[in-house]
């Protein structure tokens, strides 16, 4: 939830930018503080999970929890567009990223040697939508009524209280690893994870595209800003569904075969994207793209954990896959807000994202091939 209360809502923070503090910038400047939080949450992903495999969770915890809330406190007094990127980009964005691979590695530990152990992640994935839900909503609740500056440090008391309750119940079982490999290129001798992770570097360039812009593509429609605003909450809200239930069948048929799927799913519907044009038609849409990314995400952290020989090195490889998908997000959400700006029907956004992900899915299933190969089973 801490990873997803910023980073994924964006569209509300893009929206309200764009009309209040940084109504002199345009869209695609903008974007780049969303695109760095995106970015920065895998990145660091290289440093954190070595480090969560080493014993470094509790530390990682207290480093990203106090910067979190700093940051989030320092950008309720910013004004300036710099101010912003420092803190609610940056700053931000480094704290989510000490703490995103752990928080997800530490399933392994827990659930490494049970049959539920894919469906975990699906559920621990679920966060993501229930922060999504409710986040957009308490922005637009908090916006109006106390302003930008209250409702940004009402947010870091927020996350300062999921902070307190994470540091005591996130614990490891594993004993940790002697050597701490930050950034251990030694893991794409694989060539089926390096198909792996070319896929998904491929897809991080637009897979939160249609949320990310939604409410601004709402407004363009001529939806109300408020009934559009709420298109985060329902996006996130019904992926639910597509965080969960693939996942009880990727227990069966393998979590990877999985993620190719959807992948293509994303990317035939950022295709159909611009064919929504009225509110009904907008929010079905962002209802049924909620559940097939909603799938996409939670199978993306199970595959990458899969190739992991030991269970001690699960951060390593999910690390591995975060920091080389990090730079393609930071540069896929300016190159779609450029898109826009230049063609606002989003008709060169909606070609961009669905093309894509599309070679992105192709690549996981060729990864998939290969892989079952190695293990000797089509279930990968």
């Amino acid at each position: 939830m801490l990873c997803s209360l910023l980073t994924p809502q964006f569209a509300t923070f893009q929206q309200y930018y764009s009309k209040h503090e940084l109504s002199h910038v345009s869209g695609s400047t903008i974007s780049w503080i969303g695109a760095i939080q995106f970015a920065f949450c895998p990145m660091f992903g290289c440093v954190s999970g070595p480090l969560f495999d080493a014993g470094y969770l509790r530390h990682l915890i207290l480093v990203s929890g106090f910067l979190y809330v700093f940051c989030l406190m320092m950008a309720s007094l910013a004004t300036e567009y710099y101010q912003l990127l420092l803190s609610h980009g940056f700053g931000v964005g480094l704290a989510m990223g000490l703490v995103f691979a752990p928080s997800v590695a530490t399933l392994s530990h827990h659930f490494a040697g049970t049959r539920f152990r894919i469906l975990a992640y699906g559920t621990q994935a679920s966060g993501s939508a229930v922060a999504g839900i409710f986040f957009p909503a308490m922005l637009n609740h908090l916006l109006p009524r106390y302003g930008f500056a209250w409702a940004m440090r009402i947010l870091g008391f927020t996350v300062l209280g999921f902070f307190v309750v994470i540091f005591f119940t996130l614990s490891t079982t594993v004993p940790p690893r002697k050597k701490i490999a930050v950034l251990s290129f030694s893991v794409f001798q694989n060539k089926a994870y390096c198909l792996y992770v070319a896929g998904v570097c491929l897809v991080s360039l637009s897979l939160f595209n249609p949320l990310t812009f939604g409410v601004t593509y709402a407004v363009y429609m001529g939806v109300p800003f408020e009934t559009a605003s709420y298109a985060p909450a329902i996006n996130n809200g019904v992926s639910i569904i597509g965080r969960i239930i693939p996942l009880i069948a990727a227990q069966k048929v393998g979590p990877i075969n999985i993620l190719g799927s959807f992948a293509i799913g994303t990317g035939v519907l950022q295709l159909l994207w611009t064919l929504a044009k009225s509110t009904a038609g907008i929010m079905t849409y962002d209802a049924i793209y909620g559940i097939v990314a909603g799938g996409y995400a939670a199978a993306i952290n199970p595959g990458a954990a899969s190739f992991a020989p030991q269970t001690n090195q699960s951060g390593l490889y999910l690390g591995m896959c975060f920091f080389m998908s990090s730079f393609f997000w930071l540069v896929g959400t300016p190159i779609s807000a450029a898109l826009i700006d230049k063609n606002p029907t989003y008709l060169g956004a909606s070609l961009f994202g669905g093309s894509v992900c599309v070679l992105g899915g192709i690549s996981v299933m060729l990864c998939t091939i290969w892989r079952r190969r190695q293990l000797g089973t089509p279930w990968v």
